[in-house]
């Protein structure tokens, strides 16, 4: 390695991979319910909306269909009024929940059931922490490798400047002189591996644009390595929209009165792919979904590709004054097209063998509401193999003693999961490897038999199973190459 839910009426943004807000709205009760019932998924995936409720799809056109998640799906179907019909939000599981009752007795009456006919019942589902209404999460799926980064965590990174031409199809170009961390700098601090090919970059509404490691790998493509020409400023009155009213570019960014037209745009250590998070000296404006459900705003980050062919800005496509200087040119390098509004998501591709990808439509929004964005895939599994570990211990350190086979194992648990942390940051993947070995034969009587056995270290499966399936993520994790 190189590096070191239950809701019927709430709306909430879910983050699938980390800490999880609240979500608990005026009036919810079944988020309560689901926590007494399974106190062991507070602050997990599971302790989110979308443990009970799906997304959907309505048609915008003829033909032309567009896919919400659960929580833009609940605002489209049901309403901020809640005259719309709550029933068409809920997956199976929330549909087996409402009609056995909505108590704490019906999650247990549903225990057994396979909801979702993943092959895995519900209770075994929701003590791995995978949704049990989901047939694409079950406890064989493991997710990739990541990192969640603050702004401050961003900010303390070496931070970029570089001035350049967003040039759009259709709604105004402009200069802009962007802050923020390289995407090279960001995959390189991460440990990409040697297997990657490239990144896809998302917004909350499922947005995405893929850019490719290399500068060869597809010519027409902004890449993340490698140089990108200097730009020329370029000015013309006939452009400038505070001078004409069919003018086109908006001139204002603070670095345009030091240049004039056909001046080079000097960027120091060069213009690259960039993940900003600031423009003109302020921080970027977090986007919002419009009532029209459209991204709204450019933050609070936001992936911005310079021109590969530099160029001129050229007038509005949608614009019936074309006899201008420079004109709509569809071959242009319109860039600004593929830099990424509210950038929540960085998946570096491919995923490696044995992880599943992120729910896009789920995920998004709360990255947006805590300023964070996640970068995950293809990367050094240090750091997640140590926050799952961390995990792990924390849900041994709050099982109930009765569970484990004598008084001492609970401890003893403790103490070997933290031997192996140690033995992680060192290096020593290997003897971690044997040491998971060793340790799954102490939880897989349930698994294997139904049943606790006699090795077995935890005599009840619902908390035996929830150590089996973590042990599995680590060890899927674990066998990841650089």
């Amino acid at each position: 390695m190189k590096r070191t839910i239950m809701l019927y009426v709430v709306f909430w943004l879910m983050m699938p991979l980390v800490a999880f807000g609240a979500y608990h709205h005026g009036g919810d009760t079944d988020s309560e319910i689901a926590l007494q019932a399974y106190p062991a998924i507070a602050g997990t995936k599971l302790d989110s909306c979308a443990l009970c409720h799906s997304g959907g799809q309505y048609q915008k056109n003829p033909g032309v269909f567009v896919a919400l998640g659960s929580c833009q799906w609940c605002h489209f179907s049901y309403g901020y009024d809640a005259k719309g019909d709550i029933d068409i939000t809920l997956n199976n599981y929330g549909k087996s929940y409402g009609m056995s009752g909505r108590t704490a007795a019906a999650l247990t009456a549903i225990a057994g059931e396979d909801s979702d006919a993943d092959g895995f019942i519900n209770s075994e589902e929701i003590a791995a922490l995978r949704f049990p209404g989901d047939a694409n999460d079950d406890p064989t799926k493991v997710v990739a490798p990541y990192r969640v980064l603050s702004l401050a965590e961003l900010e303390a990174m070496p931070v970029h400047t570089q001035a350049m031409l967003m040039n759009t199809h259709k709604s105004g170009d402009f200069y802009a002189e962007y802050n923020g961390v390289p995407i090279a700098d960001l995959l390189d601090d991460s440990g990409i591996l040697s297997s990657a090919t490239g990144i896809t970059v998302y917004a909350p509404d499922g947005w995405a644009q893929y850019h490719p490691l290399e500068p060869d790998a597809d010519p027409l493509m902004y890449h993340v390595y490698g140089p990108y020409a200097e730009a020329n400023f370029f000015y013309n009155e006939q452009a400038d929209v505070d001078l004409n009213v069919n003018g086109w570019c908006d001139y204002s960014s603070p670095f345009v009165p030091r240049l004039s037209d056909g001046a080079p745009i000097v960027v120091k250590g060069g213009l690259k792919l960039l993940l900003a998070f600031a423009r003109d000296g302020f921080y970027l404006e977090p986007g919002i979904l419009t009532d029209s459900n459209k991204l709204d705003g450019e933050g609070p980050f936001r992936v911005v590709p310079p021109q590969k062919v530099p160029g001129p800005p050229d007038q509005s496509s949608t614009s019936q004054a074309q006899d201008v200087l420079w004109p709509f040119d569809a071959t242009a390098d319109h860039n600004a097209g593929f830099a990424t509004r509210s950038t929540t998501m960085i998946k570096v591709e491919p995923l490696p063998a044995g992880t599943t990808d992120v729910d896009i439509l789920e995920a998004g929004w709360n990255y947006v509401d805590e300023g964070k964005v996640l970068l995950y895939g293809a990367i050094d599994p240090l750091e997640t193999l140590l926050v799952k570990m961390n995990l792990l211990q924390d849900i041994v350190g709050d099982m109930d003693k009765a569970v484990f086979k004598n008084r001492a194992t609970q401890g003893v648990l403790i103490k070997e999961i933290s031997m192996m942390q140690r033995q992680l940051k060192k290096g020593h993947e290997r003897l971690v490897a044997k040491q998971l070995d060793t340790l799954v034969d102490k939880v897989d009587g349930c698994i294997n038999a139904g049943k606790a056995d006699k090795n077995d270290w935890l005599r009840t499966c619902n908390e035996q199973k929830t150590v089996y399936w973590a042990i599995h993520e680590l060890n899927v994790l674990l066998a990841i190459e650089n």
